[in-house]
């Protein structure tokens, strides 16, 4: 199951590089302007990473409670892309909040890690 899982992840992130080598190539061929297919695509990228660096979580062997802390950022930005597309609701409102909760709280357990530790270097 965990090569499965790795074998998913890897898939995933090529495709999410495609994608973005994809916007990039369209970006400059449309003078870097602003265009639903950028939106959508870079959207997809968002959400594909995501999912990507979910299956990596649940191909590891780290242990569960680690796992479901990284798995939490993999979420957090396969949300963050799936939004994009969506029309605006309630629901895209509660996913706008969880987005920036999980990118908010990931960011300060980093930081709070890193207060803690004996060593100055910032990790």
């Amino acid at each position: 199951m965990r090569k499965m899982f790795r074998i998913l992840s890897a898939v995933l992130l090529v495709s999410a590089l495609a994608g973005m080598a994809t916007l990039l190539i369209f970006d400059v061929f449309n003078r870097l302007l602003l265009t639903p297919f950028h939106q959508r695509m870079g959207a997809l990228s968002f959400a594909l990473i995501g999912a990507s660096y979910i299956c990596l979580q649940l191909g590891s062997s780290q242990p569960w409670k680690e796992k479901l802390k990284r798995m939490l950022l993999g979420v957090g930005f396969s949300l963050w892309g799936s939004e994009q597309f969506l029309s605006p609701s309630r629901l895209v409102t509660v996913m706008d909040c969880l987005v920036v909760i999980i990118f908010v709280s990931d960011l300060s357990l980093v930081i709070v890690d890193s207060l803690h530790c004996k060593n100055d270097d910032a990790r």
